[in-house]
């Protein structure tokens, strides 16, 4: 048999296969030899099975799956509790960009059976998930979705981080959204777009259709179809903003639109997409401004048309680019 420090990209092969039943003689021969290795996959599928599923998965990589699942392979007891994590690499394309999709799920075990799972998109990823109640949440770049699913919790809730386009699927129980400074978001079945990343002053979403409800504190505020809100972390206040409701979802299809956007903040924005560094005076970046739709396949090409549009110069060594003014 395989050394059992290979046992990894098995378990995460079966899973990713569909398997009812396990086929792989190794991973066969590993659950026969003792108790302790059957419990440890009965709770790994037990992740594999509340998590949902990762759409737009083209290929599994089972070396890198195996790299990251050794290192948590590890069981860490504290309370009663126990912390599992399984992690997946995937290829596949996002709108008009090649990307990689850093795939995980983290798992909490408590004695009543309660899971909390945890999914999302690196930098320079995005992808879409599947929610156990049938919600599908497309991730931008550098965002994550926690849940808890099972035990005696009953409604639909979950924090959120990042940018994503949620379709809720409609039930009489309301779908919570949580957000780190920032207000709850209630809905009961309906469409919209969602930008809170945690290092943004402001807060955005956007309704495509359906009712939203922004709950602050003792504020309330309530989005019908077409409406776009923004919320102030600095002075928490909720109000509405102007703007084309489409082009919020622009990410979906690799669009950056620029209604006097400052370089500064279309470089925040280049480095969650291409999960790259760029660093430039910060004079620099918010004395040009740009106008148009940005939409390259690669970030040098995406600097390559900034440089074009305004006096700025750039240089690339790996992930890190630096800019200056020519």
């Amino acid at each position: 048999m395989e050394e059992k420090t290979d046992i990894g990209n098995h378990i995460a092969g079966h899973f990713l296969n569909g398997e009812s039943e396990v086929k792989d003689p190794v991973l066969t021969e590993w659950l026969g030899d003792n108790e302790a290795n059957r419990k440890l996959f009965r709770q790994y599928e037990r992740i594999w099975n509340e998590s949902g599923h990762y759409s737009e998965r083209a290929a599994f990589d089972a070396d890198i799956a195996w790299e990251k699942m050794n290192k948590i392979n590890r069981k860490k007891e504290q309370s009663g509790r126990f912390w599992r994590r399984i992690y997946y690499a995937a290829s596949g394309a996002a709108a008009s960009v090649l990307v990689m999709l850093a795939l995980s799920f983290f798992g909490l075990f408590e004695d009543d059976g309660e899971v909390f799972v945890q999914m999302e998109a690196g930098y320079g990823s995005r992808s879409t998930v599947t929610l156990p109640d049938g919600t599908a949440v497309r991730l931008n770049s550098g965002s994550a979705v926690t849940y808890s699913s099972g035990g005696k919790r009953k409604i639909r809730e979950v924090a959120f981080r990042g940018e994503g386009f949620f379709d809720v699927s409609k039930s009489d129980r309301p779908f919570v959204i949580k957000l780190h400074n920032g207000p709850d978001v209630r809905v009961l079945g309906t469409s919209f777009n969602l930008q809170a990343y945690p290092e943004d002053p402001v807060i955005r979403a956007s309704l495509i259709e359906g009712r939203v409800e922004l709950i602050y504190k003792d504020e309330k505020f309530v989005m019908n179809s077409g409406d776009m809100v923004a919320f102030d972390k600095e002075t928490s206040r909720l109000e509405p903003v102007d703007g084309i409701l489409s082009q919020s979802c622009g990410w979906m299809e690799n669009k950056l639109y620029m209604y006097d956007m400052s370089l500064a903040d279309v470089c925040k924005h280049l480095e969650r997409w291409y999960d790259v560094r760029i660093t430039l005076p910060p004079d620099l970046g918010r004395e040009i401004h740009y106008n148009g739709v940005l939409q390259e396949e690669t970030i040098l090409d995406a600097i390559k048309a900034l440089s074009g549009l305004s006096k700025i110069a750039y240089h690339v060594k790996g992930k890190n680019i630096s800019i200056t003014s020519k």
